[in-house]
């Protein structure tokens, strides 16, 4: 299951110009695909906490679900979004990005991710 998604994500980070995408899980990385120099582990162990940050600001609003946190910085952008059985989809891009064909790209990798799952499942 992990080559599945190591290759889902090498393909995610290639088709939408991502220098780092993953999967975590409680801040764990669980699946990767990164330029060099990334700290992978160090960046899911944060993505962690805005997971957990995004969750308890939506139980406060009564907004409903998360579906994704975007932080933007002068040189890039993290996108945090949940996905079934505990983990959450990490991406980080170079400079500026399409928010919407990555919030698209999100919502593809989502239902790729549960047919794994179900497919290794079954």
């Amino acid at each position: 299951m992990i080559d599945i998604l190591n290759e889902m994500l090498a393909r995610l980070r290639s088709e939408n110009d991502l220098q780092f995408a993953a999967i975590s899980a409680d801040g764990m990385l669980v699946a990767g695909d990164s330029e060099d120099g990334i700290d992978a582990e160090g960046i899911c162990a944060t993505a962690g906490d805005g997971y957990l940050v995004m969750t308890a600001l939506g139980v406060e609003l009564g907004r409903g679900d998360s579906q994704m946190m975007t932080v933007e910085y002068a040189s890039g952008t993290v996108l945090i979004a949940p996905l079934e059985y505990g983990a959450v989809l990490v991406m980080l891009t170079n400079g500026t990005a399409n928010l919407g064909r990555l919030r698209l790209a999100s919502r593809r990798f989502q239902a790729q991710y549960l047919e794994s799952a179900a497919t290794t499942a079954a």
